[in-house]
């Protein structure tokens, strides 16, 4: 028996700054096989798209919440999904989606709870 634990090897999305913001959860030591509280933001240039935004990230499972600061956007969060290597590139690849189908979309990227 070593006297080193090995750390996990950090996940590869293919995202640079996925894989940061990976790397880092695995340093601080977090279970990326169990599901998490997940947040995605996006915004857009008025309320067609931000309703457009909404009505998508709904229908596709993520609970939504309009931007508070008077911008148009939302914050898509669920906390059934664990945070990781194939989870993160199918998120990224469906917000991104969205962001583009909206005048100023933008797809500002995502944070999580690190336990």
């Amino acid at each position: 028996m070593g006297l080193f634990k090995r750390r996990p090897p950090a996940p590869v999305t293919g995202h640079a700054g996925d894989d940061a913001t990976l790397a880092e959860l695995v340093r601080l030591k977090v279970d990326l096989t169990r599901p998490r509280r997940w947040e995605h933001f996006l915004y857009c240039a008025d309320a067609d798209g931000e309703r457009f935004l909404v009505a998508r990230a709904r229908h596709a499972g993520w609970d939504v919440d309009a931007l508070a600061s008077g911008d148009h956007g939302v914050v898509a969060s669920r906390s059934d999904l664990p945070v990781d290597a194939s989870t993160v590139p199918e998120a990224r690849t469906f917000f991104e989606s969205l962001a583009a189908h909206v005048d100023g979309g933008e797809y500002d990227g995502w944070g999580t709870e690190a336990d």
